[in-house]
């Protein structure tokens, strides 16, 4: 079960029009290489530097990563995990129903529940 978190800020919940405008307005595409996942943290490496990114949803965060891995693992191909820089979104592609991440780069902050 994923968060139930109603935050639309960095690190975490996916936005439906963010989610849309990565496809219809993605800005630069960047290529990233999952490197390893720790509980609330992807660390990947893009542009030749490492970075360290923080998400409320551990669970998202390890589908994530184990998607990226396995596509990374494919030799020949065009698909690649990447960040779609105008909506700030990693994203998996190809089939199956692996959700965007919203990365924050400044770390841990507070998830909302509607009706909590």
């Amino acid at each position: 079960m994923h968060h139930r978190c109603t935050n639309y800020r960095p690190g975490h919940a996916v936005h439906w029009i963010q989610a849309g405008l990565s496809w219809k307005k993605p800005g630069e595409i960047k290529q990233i290489t999952v490197l390893g996942q720790d509980g609330h943290w992807l660390i990947f490496e893009m542009d030749e530097q490492i970075h360290r990114v923080w998400n409320h949803d551990p669970e998202q965060l390890r589908e994530f990563h184990d998607a990226a891995v396995k596509l990374q693992a494919i030799e020949n191909t065009a698909d690649v995990p990447a960040l779609y820089t105008s909506v700030n979104l990693l994203r998996v592609p190809g089939p199956g129903d692996v959700q965007p991440i919203y990365p924050s780069w400044d770390g841990p902050s507070g998830c909302t529940i509607r009706g909590e």
